[in-house]
């Protein structure tokens, strides 16, 4: 079998442009360089050659099968892609790989209101799963700020985590049924409506954080639940970070149920005050504080609720959202806080917090996305800016992340001025002692962005030499041709 990088000659090239533009129609190839190049890469800026050998975009099951099966045969590597929205280059082809996107492929084919469950394409976005199931009167629970963009395949193939997995858990916990097209051009279906099945393997947990290296999901079946009444959304800003524990700890023990527990620091705000074209705003509150905390609280759903019923649910919870603070205030952990009473208030507080990625992203920033358990997470923060004051002073370093569930998105930005290439020399150099310093905090390099490219170097300081070697085994026992998104997660050589 040919290895993914090996030259191609210009006959061998054109044969294979035919053969797959006559399995899924000249529309759903493109060899342009401009595809090539748009296709062939996520939102990880991460120095990688970008080169596609092919953009094929089939547009059912059968055409997806058609393609793994002629590029199977012919020993060429696969690079799945979905909305691209990822963050490790997992969506990369660096080295000559046909990219299967799967855009076309983006209905949804069933909601079921009974068993709540919502069967899907894998090109459908996560915004487009939430507003049909919410047409229902149900709600897909997992939620994050490219949901308008990422696919909920690419999602599934992350294990996408969010902003409420503190309430919802991860995408892990809501997938149902999955189809999956294996590197034979097979269709295996794994899991299905049963609540209890306990027959060996877990195989439906094999794809699911996958990150395409073991098969291409093509349909999808996820679990729904009944949304809250609503929410009540409160922004705070903090002193220090000793502030941000004790709060999280006193609304544990508020008896409210918490939703969300977002904290973002002040160079967060900065940057999004100047995405927003006013750089001299002082951010949410008019006196700017080092630290502040996104709190959302849901308001369970009763039975027989009248309108007027509900908005007095609403209303209480906000009363004792509101009393809560106010007691955290005079303990002295927070320095102010502001609670959403409409709709629109509760929006423009949100976006605070999702306009975070945005405003980074135009600062070519080098990004981790790590998890320590939740008792550590300000003591890791702490940790991790004094690091990188010390072997990186010149560089701007923000923080933002979940702090309910550990997970935290460490920032590192390109200073005005600094060339990104030697930017990113240097931020990657820091990478190493990054990463040793989460190991020392039984963290994980990745808590929801997956490995990719990007972090497989890095791998060690969370897998044990025994679970990468048993990972290595899965890969060569599902895809022996080594053809599924290869060199993701770990080095892999592939057969020739």
């Amino acid at each position: 079998m040919r290895a993914g990088n090996e030259q191609m000659s210009d006959l061998e090239a054109t044969a294979l442009i035919e053969e797959l533009t006559a399995a899924v129609g000249a529309d759903a190839v493109s060899v342009s360089v401009e595809d090539r190049a748009y296709y062939g890469t996520d939102r990880c800026k991460g120095g990688w050659t970008v080169d596609a050998r092919a953009v094929v975009r089939p547009a059912d099951v059968e055409g997806v099968q058609r393609v793994v099966r002629i590029c199977a045969a012919r020993g060429i590597a696969i690079v799945p892609s979905g909305g691209r929205t990822g963050l490790t280059g997992a969506a990369t082809a660096s080295r000559g790989e046909v990219v299967l996107s799967l855009e076309r492929m983006r209905r949804i084919l069933n909601v079921d209101v009974e068993a709540r469950t919502i069967r899907c394409d894998p090109g459908a976005t996560v915004e487009d799963v939430q507003r049909a199931a919410a047409s229902e009167g149900l709600m897909y629970p997992v939620d994050f700020a490219a949901k308008g963009t990422a696919h909920i395949g690419g999602s599934i193939a992350t294990n996408a985590g969010g902003v409420r997995v503190l309430r919802y858990g991860s995408t892990r916990a809501w997938v149902r049924e999955l189809k999956v097209v294996l590197a034979s051009g097979e269709v295996v279906k794994t899991g299905g409506a049963l609540v209890k099945d306990n027959t060996g393997y877990e195989l439906r947990q094999l794809f699911i954080g996958s990150e395409g290296t073991l098969g291409i999901i093509v349909e999808a079946t996820l679990a729904l639940c009944v949304p809250p009444l609503g929410t009540v959304v409160a922004l705070t800003a903090l002193e220090d970070g000793a502030s941000i524990g004790a709060l999280f700890r006193r609304m544990q023990d508020s008896g409210l149920h918490l939703s969300a527990f977002e904290c973002f620091d002040q160079g967060c705000v900065r940057r999004v005050c100047d995405h927003r074209g006013d750089a001299q705003a002082p951010g949410p509150f008019a006196q700017p504080a080092p630290h502040h905390v996104l709190i959302e609280v849901e308001v369970p759903p009763i039975l027989r609720a009248s309108h007027e019923g509900a908005q007095a649910r609403i209303e209480a919870v906000l009363d004792d959202l509101a009393i809560c603070l106010a007691d955290a205030q005079e303990a002295g952990e927070l320095l102010d806080a502001v609670v959403a009473t409409t709709p629109r208030q509760t929006q423009e507080l949100w976006a605070w917090r999702e306009d975070i990625s945005e405003s980074l992203h135009v600062a070519t920033p080098h990004k981790a996305d790590v998890s320590v358990p939740v008792s550590e997470v300000v003591r890791f923060m702490e940790a991790w800016r004094d690091a990188v004051h010390a072997a990186l002073p010149t560089i701007p370093a923000v923080c933002f992340g979940h702090v309910g569930d550990g997970n935290l998105h460490l920032n590192l930005l390109c200073p005005e001025g600094m060339d990104h290439g030697v930017f990113l020399s240097c931020a990657k150099s820091f990478d190493a002692e990054m990463y040793a310093l989460v190991e020392s905090f039984a963290g994980s390099i990745s808590a929801e962005h997956g490995v990719g490219l990007l972090k497989r170097a890095h791998l060690h300081h969370t897998k044990s030499p025994g679970e990468i070697a048993l990972m290595r085994e899965i890969k060569r026992s599902i895809d022996p041709g080594g053809i599924m998104n290869p060199g993701k997660i770990f080095e892999m050589k592939i057969p020739v």
